[in-house]
């Protein structure tokens, strides 16, 4: 997978490392076609950790907010529990307080392509927005602090990729710079004061001033999790059997290490691919692999030591993403008839049989807890369309009129 502007975004995640769920992997940005010049890289000492934060839900107005008086085509959504949340259309940031039912347009001014924008919802009232400047060096970042009312816009040196706050002010971002085959060479972005100003702490871009290959060259990258201020996680992929893209950080971005996974039995030998990991409050850790030999599956791994160790849990046969939205309560699906369900942290699994087959057309989806879940379908002419489940996934609703 390669590092792109995130497209499908609540995302986390699927990005997995939100507090209520995660939804599908990083979606693509567009390729850059030279690589940038460097920005000065920042040699202070790194901020000093703080605890991983969860999406705190704070009932943020929407009265202040346009209600829209149709519905909206949603092309990724976020949600934070069962009624609130936030969605994106090709030119829309919204809100919904009344799970996905109806939408207010939060969108900030002078933006206008929300299709092509790379998001962070910290919670309902909190979020950041990255605007490309139609290169991997320019951009502008919109910030709102309630609810998408108000919205402050800076010019930033970099147009968009994989982000991630940890609280108000503190934040990541992992941008892809270029690619070739099999490679990628990425920066690492660092604000502590709530995206205002920001400094670059690490690129691995061959050709760049104080260039570091301590996470390599080699490889797609799919995104960055962090769970404070020093620690962070790339993941991707390279075409290398018994080989599981990971890369650790502890101090804030600046060099980091390999992590070692190692793949079931019945898989030796296969390729991989990884996602960002899902990050718990208390610091567990988990991992999503897609495994590639004859047949595909998808493998969680669990750490509960920052990454130092990790432990497969039972494949899930099927080549689909993965929903964590809490740390016994898994989803695994395709969009096939059967979705698969795990209440023990991904130890056993049981197949929930589903009301429809969107397998050939699943965008992503989304649980918030073991009930409540949300799934975009789109077609070859551009259409989404919005299900939402409230018993487990057995029934969907379709939320479009």
């Amino acid at each position: 997978m390669r590092l792109t502007t995130l497209k499908n975004i609540l995302s986390g995640l699927l990005i997995l490392i939100f507090a209520a769920a995660c939804g599908p992997a990083l979606a693509p940005l567009p390729t850059p076609t030279a690589t940038p010049a460097a920005v000065a890289t920042d040699t202070s000492a790194p901020v000093q950790p703080t605890p991983t934060l969860t999406a705190t839900i704070t009932s943020a107005p929407v009265k202040s907010l346009q209600v829209l008086g149709t519905f909206p085509s949603i092309q990724s959504i976020r949600m934070l529990d069962a009624n609130n949340g936030w969605g994106l259309t090709q030119d829309q940031v919204l809100r919904t307080n009344d799970g996905g039912t109806s939408w207010y347009n939060a969108t900030p001014a002078g933006m206008t392509d929300a299709g092509q924008t790379s998001t962070f919802f910290l919670n309902d009232t909190t979020a950041w927005v990255v605007a490309s400047g139609g290169d991997p060096t320019s951009g502008t970042i919109y910030h709102t602090a309630d609810g998408g009312a108000n919205w402050t816009s800076t010019a930033v040196p970099f147009g968009g990729g994989s982000m991630q706050f940890i609280g108000p002010t503190n934040g990541w971002i992992l941008v892809g710079l270029g690619v070739a085959m099999s490679h990628e060479a990425v920066a690492v972005f660092r604000t502590s004061d709530g995206g205002a100003t920001w400094s670059q702490v690490f690129t691995d871009a061959p050709q760049a001033v104080n260039t570091n290959d301590s996470l390599p060259f080699v490889g797609d990258k799919s995104g960055l999790a962090a769970s404070d201020n020093d620690h962070a996680w790339v993941t991707g992929s390279e075409p290398m059997s018994d080989f599981i893209y990971l890369y650790s950080t502890q101090d804030g971005g600046r060099t980091w290490t390999g992590q070692t996974a190692v793949l079931p039995a019945a898989y030796a030998g296969a390729m991989t691919g990884s996602n960002p990991p899902r990050i718990f409050p208390g610091g567990e850790l988990v991992l999503p692999v897609g495994v590639y030999a004859n047949t595909a599956a998808l493998v969680l791994y669990t750490s509960r030591d920052l990454g130092k160790t990790w432990t497969a849990g039972a494949p899930v046969p099927i080549n689909g993403s993965a929903s964590l939205p809490t740390p016994t309560d898994f989803f695994a699906w395709d969009g096939g008839p059967a979705l698969y369900v795990s209440q023990d942290g991904g130890a056993t699994w049981a197949t929930v049989a589903t009301d429809v087959n969107l397998k050939d057309s699943l965008s992503s989806f989304q649980f918030v807890d073991a009930n409540t879940g949300w799934a975009i379908t789109s077609d070859a002419s551009g259409n989404y369309t919005l299900y939402r489940t409230q018993n487990g996934g057995v029934e969907w609703d379709v939320l479009n009129p």
